[in-house]
């Protein structure tokens, strides 16, 4: 079937490519995708299937239906949300990202036609009860394969199930993986299965010690020399370009730097974005000069330890040709559309609960499947790096020849339950103990293992600590003069959460974290915000060197409460406080640099600490606030600007206006410039001298209208 032919208006069919459907595209139609039935695709990567979530959402849109589209990460959301936004502006679909902000009812989304969210935004939403929800009427779920991450699978798991007590149609779309009919039968929906895929992906082991390369069923050998870099100068002959992972950051960058030195790439524009590289921060750190040095090579690395805008300079060259070869960690492999034709394997294991062992073939499926996409490449090669024989062997047998796992349901992971449960009963989506079964009887775990004994053995234990938390409220059947707690009577009762509880839930707190603000919020500030560096939502934090022994030797001056030395606790402590220190060091105005050199933090961990100490800074004053401890929430919030800016306290006032960052601020108060009604008073012509002649104009007008308001 061609696009052309499809059931929709003319004005539709206008907007969308004109091409035939591929295999899995033409079954999803068959399976009764247009009229509204649930669907699982299951086929390998660059196989179409963001085409067959399309068509659901523009069948969906046709019907005056509301779509929801979840993606597992935020860089993945924002890329489906540009590109749909620029292919079905014409049809006057209303379409919406939503990320970020987890205290937010997100009321003006009922609006829209078509919202992208992450799993977590959904559920956070769901907190709220806000009305437009029950207007879902599809609900699309891209990487379903990832009930299987003990992170992400039980908020999947749960968004999904509560979405299904009101039957809207579900599309879910899945890598190959061995249990998807049992994901299918779940989700009552038909499985569409295919191996379809447009750019021929063909897969071999290079072998080290021999230099030998083996793929498409024959073998070459190679010029000698570490793999890395023979396997990238090979590409780069050919005029392509190449992905390598590795396990860890730090290998991204060295693997980097050591290729970008072996390749002969001459181009003049490598100048001009090795200096945007390096200029991204205020301050450049090791690691900017680092990655700057590798690009004039014409290789890069990509890893979570970069800023936003790296990463995006990074990602938009590679796709530009300009960079030959980007080293990166695992986590690329669940992202974008990158042009690569060749993807290098070299790290299959990581370190665990039991060492150092073998990564799933999922996850190495995911990484090959970055290589040959179709926007770019008719085929690809996906090579794994064997050290000798054997270990090519091995690779063959595993990564090769093997077959992905199965997934199985994560729902029963305590911290994640935890917080489920509350929500459950917060958000009124269930208000007794019977409920509650009855809602983790229709959950994919249930459904996997055929009863839900374990899981309600741990919602029992979880309903009393909530008890005990005061976050919820049970009905004692009657027996109201006995101490124990409701949940150790048996039988039904019903249950509600109380306003502490609800509030926690909306702000998508782990309820022992919350508990642990609670009765932690009297300490003072370190104290604090160690307590804080020491909850799940923050983890992991800094790790504890040889070289640290000043964390500890702050800590004794402190004065703070320690586990002794012997203690189980003592070294997650220690690594709690030293996070700390380094919060303190970032409020106190030190630079990105500083903070690299001193604790090792890397200017993209840097900013995703700080966001997630700012949210968890927001969430104590909050609680403060319902507790009526407003100086406390006073002072919490103080820090929480703090946080966001990495300032002083005296900065606070001037670092509001927009356009003044900490630098500015901090020059602007040097000058005797301190508040707004400072800037008003000062002469243009000296502001211009210390900012900007464009920045002061800018600083001028918004002093005046701070001004104004007040």
């Amino acid at each position: 079937m061609k696009t052309s032919e499809l059931p929709f208006p003319e004005r539709v069919r206008n907007a969308l490519p004109d091409i035939s459907l591929n295999e899995p595209q033409q079954l999803a139609v068959e399976a009764g995708l247009l009229s509204g039935k649930s669907v699982v695709v299951a086929s390998p990567t660059a196989s179409g299937k963001t085409f067959i979530a399309e068509l659901a959402f523009l069948g969906n849109f046709l019907k005056g239906g509301k779509a929801v589209y979840v993606c597992p990460l935020k860089a993945l959301a924002s890329e489906k949300y540009h590109e749909f936004q620029e292919r079905y502006k014409s049809l006057g679909i209303k379409i919406a990202i939503s990320v970020g902000d987890f205290d937010s009812a997100e009321e003006w989304l009922g609006k829209y036609d078509l919202i992208i969210a992450t799993s977590e935004k959904l559920d956070s939403i769901m907190r709220h009860n806000v009305p437009w929800l029950g207007k879902i009427s599809l609900l699309i779920v891209d990487e379903i394969h990832l009930l299987n991450d003990a992170g992400r699978g039980p908020t999947l798991e749960v968004i999904i199930t509560r979405m299904m007590k009101q039957k809207p149609q579900l599309l879910a779309l899945s890598a190959t993986i061995k249990n998807s009919k049992e994901i299918a039968e779940w989700l009552d929906a038909e499985l569409v299965m295919s191996d379809y895929r447009p750019a021929k992906l063909h897969k071999g082991i290079f072998q080290s010690d021999e230099s030998m390369l083996e793929i498409r069923d024959r073998k070459t050998r190679m010029k000698s020399g570490d793999a890395e870099n023979v396997l990238s100068e090979d590409i780069v002959k050919k005029g392509k370009q190449a992905l390598l992972f590795v396990a860890t950051r730090r290998s991204a960058e060295a693997v980097a730097e050591k290729v970008g030195k072996h390749l002969s790439v001459s181009d003049v524009s490598l100048q001009k974005l090795a200096r945007n590289i390096e200029k991204a921060l205020p301050v450049p750190t090791k690691q900017c000069r680092r990655l700057a040095k590798c690009v004039l090579g014409g290789a890069a690395f990509h890893h979570a330890g970069l800023v936003t805008k790296q990463r995006k300079l990074v990602e938009d060259a590679f796709r530009a040709g300009q960079i030959k070869i980007l080293s990166a960690t695992p986590t690329l492999a669940w992202g974008i559309n990158m042009p690569a034709y060749r993807v290098i394997i070299r790290d299959v294991k990581r370190y665990g609960m039991y060492g150092y062992d073998y990564i799933p073939v999922l996850e190495v499926q995911q990484m090959q499947g970055r290589a040959g996409r179709p926007a770019y490449d008719t085929e690809g090669e996906a090579i794994l790096v064997g050290k000798d024989a054997s270990d090519a062997n091995e690779l063959k047998e595993r990564y090769i020849m093997g077959e992905p796992e199965p997934i199985y349901s994560k729902l029963s992971v305590e911290p994640m339950l935890r917080m489920h449960t509350l929500a459950l009963l917060a958000s009124e989506a269930a208000h007794s103990r019977s409920e509650l079964e009855d809602f983790f009887s229709r959950t994919f775990f249930s459904h996997q293992y055929g009863n839900i004994s374990e899981v309600m053995g741990k919602v029992d234990a979880i309903l009393r600590q909530l008890e005990g938390f005061n976050f919820i409220e049970a009905e004692k059947s009657g027996i109201f003069s006995e101490f124990r707690p409701a949940f150790s009577l048996g039988g039904d009762f019903k249950i509600t959460a109380t306003k502490l509880g609800r509030k926690v839930s909306e702000l998508y707190l782990d309820p022992l974290s919350a508990n642990t603000i609670i009765t932690g919020m009297n300490a003072h500030e370190d104290e604090f915000m160690t307590t804080l560096a020491s909850c799940s939502e923050m983890f992991p934090p800094l790790s504890v060197l040889k070289k640290d022994g000043f964390v500890e030797e702050e800590l004794l001056k402190s004065g703070i409460k320690t586990p002794d030395v012997w203690d189980y606790e003592y070294d997650s402590f220690i690594a709690a406080y030293k996070t700390c220190m380094m919060f303190r060091d970032w409020m106190d105005e030190s630079g990105e640099d500083v903070l690299l050199e001193k604790y090792g933090v890397t200017p993209g961990e840097l900013y995703t600490k700080t966001k997630n100490a700012e949210w968890m800074l927001y969430a104590s004053a909050e609680l403060a606030r319902l507790l009526r401890k407003f100086d406390k929430a006073n002072e919490l919030r103080r820090l929480q600007l703090r946080m966001k800016h990495g300032v002083r306290d005296e900065l606070l006032r001037l670092i509001m206006l927009k356009g003044i960052g900490r630098v500015r601020a901090r020059m602007l108060y040097k000058n005797g410039v301190k508040t707004p009604a400072d800037i008003k008073r000062t002469r243009p012509e000296v502001l211009a001298e210390i900012v900007g002649k464009k920045t002061a104009a800018k600083l001028i007008e918004e002093a005046s209208q701070e001004l104004e308001k007040r």
